[in-house]
């Protein structure tokens, strides 16, 4: 870990007056980080969650909550007071201090926290002087809370200290810690995702919302999986790890308003891919929000509102064509750009334009004079046709050819593509987006890790 950490700590950890509030940071290997703005009282369910972890694994993991908002007037005074309250509450509950809760609920996750071994910290990044610019937000807020606890680890015995992202309003099981260390004990990756399952509200719009954004977040999955991408994970903020290690090597954090979950797992996927964690399960909340331009929040309160396409999913052949695409590139047939551009068109008509207006011709010149090695070639291909050229590309063909679908006909056409036939009949307009979701986490389930090799070994 020591050079790759101390050579990212020396030049691009996150400077400013934030520091981490800790009552010790001794014999720390991992750190869970939280960013919360105005979570208060809510992110006791989340604290508590954690605190029923196993106690060894708690007192090797630092539990850093970034209480932040922007500079006013850029942050209501709600938010601000509201921060206040999180950040009285975090110091009583880091000091070991008596605290007391509103209600019977409150005082009991209150004293199962302190009753552990859980190790709390926060960090300041809400008062006058330490508030955010307008424009930063989540990405700069999980970056601090990373930066400043990757300052503090000790190097762990097997050389894996590990970062955990989470979010305040996201639950996690019992075994949550004890999970994320097996799988990197026993795997080579370097990051993985959690499963996630978005908590049931007792508000039927909002439950039923919920399931359609995440039946849409599965499908896409499946999707990728179908297409053999090597970027076929979902990226939420929330069931993100990664080893310290592989955090220095790509620069931290990007400090996004949002997005900056995609963004960060699209640069881990190229050190050796992304592993899936087994054995448990976060729930993240399904609640409304507009605090991002996207994300969970954003769109279940768009699709309560049913907001213009929201429903609706992209086209399965889009997914097929995109398979089509990777296939050629991963054959090795042709190593003339002229002969790849004909391949695509042969794939579809929309294809060539979409590789003539992001460069592909000139990339793959330089590609081929860099790397002349087969394997090393098809793995900088992948470098190059990453998470975002694929969304891209996903975006050009829905606006030329392939506009997007209803969720019923998109899961039966996904059906249909993947060989995994519906047990019942096809669904219907108007379908229940929580039996579609049930079907998108099958067909999740069947699909596996079906598909191409692993690109990044």
């Amino acid at each position: 870990m020591k050079n790759h950490v101390e050579k990212y700590l020396a030049r691009y950890a996150e400077r400013g007056p934030w520091r981490l509030a800790a009552s010790s940071w001794s014999g720390i290997h991992h750190a869970v980080v939280i960013p919360a703005l105005a979570e208060y009282p809510a992110i006791l369910e989340t604290l508590h969650s954690l605190s029923r972890n196993a106690p060894e694994a708690l007192r090797r993991t630092l539990v850093v909550c970034v209480v932040n908002n922007r500079a006013r007037p850029h942050s209501t005074e709600e938010e601000i007071g509201n921060n206040g309250k999180t950040m009285a509450l975090l110091e009583g509950l880091r000091r070991g201090e008596t605290v007391e809760g509103n209600d019977p609920v409150q005082q009991r996750r209150i004293d199962g926290i302190l009753n552990s071994p859980m190790r709390l910290a926060y960090v300041d990044a809400s008062s006058d002087g330490l508030a955010f610019p307008e424009k930063a937000g989540v990405g700069t807020a999980r970056k601090i809370g990373m930066d400043l606890a990757l300052a503090v680890m000790e190097p762990d015995m097997n050389g894996r200290n590990l970062l955990l992202s989470l979010d305040a309003d996201t639950r996690v099981e019992p075994d949550y810690l004890e999970s994320v260390f097996r799988h990197f004990a026993l795997n080579r990756t370097l990051a993985a995702v959690v499963p996630f399952s978005h908590e049931k509200s007792d508000d039927e719009a909002i439950r039923g919302a919920a399931a359609a954004y995440e039946a849409y977040l599965r499908y896409h999955g499946v999707g990728l999986k179908h297409a053999g991408s090597p970027y076929a994970f979902h990226a939420i903020g929330s069931t993100i790890v990664c080893s310290a290690r592989a955090y220095a090597m790509v620069r931290g954090m990007p400090k996004r308003l949002a997005g900056e979950d995609f963004y960060f797992l699209n640069k881990l996927a190229k050190i050796r891919g992304i592993g899936s964690v087994e054995g448990t399960t976060v729930y993240p909340s399904p609640r409304l929000s507009a605090r991002t331009p996207f994300g969970t929040g954003r769109k279940v309160d768009a699709l309560i509102r049913d907001e213009g396409e929201t429903h609706l999913f992209y086209d399965p052949a889009i997914f097929t064509i995109i398979r089509d695409w990777l296939g050629v590139m991963d054959s090795g047939s042709f190593t003339e750009g002229r002969d790849i551009m004909e391949a695509a068109g042969e794939i579809d008509g929309a294809l060539p334009p979409f590789l003539e207006e992001v460069g592909f011709m000139s990339v793959w010149e330089k590609l081929k004079r860099n790397f002349p090695r087969r394997e090393n070639l098809r793995r900088q291909f992948h470098n190059w046709f990453d998470g975002l050229a694929t969304l891209r590309l996903a975006h050009h063909l829905t606006d030329h050819g392939y506009p997007r679908v209803a969720m019923h006909r998109a899961i039966n056409g996904m059906a249909e593509r993947t060989g995994r036939p519906l047990s019942g009949p096809p669904l219907s307009a108007g379908v229940c987006p929580e039996e579609a979701l049930e079907i998108m986490m099958d067909m999740e389930r069947a699909l596996g890790a079906a598909g191409r090799e692993k690109i990044f070994p």
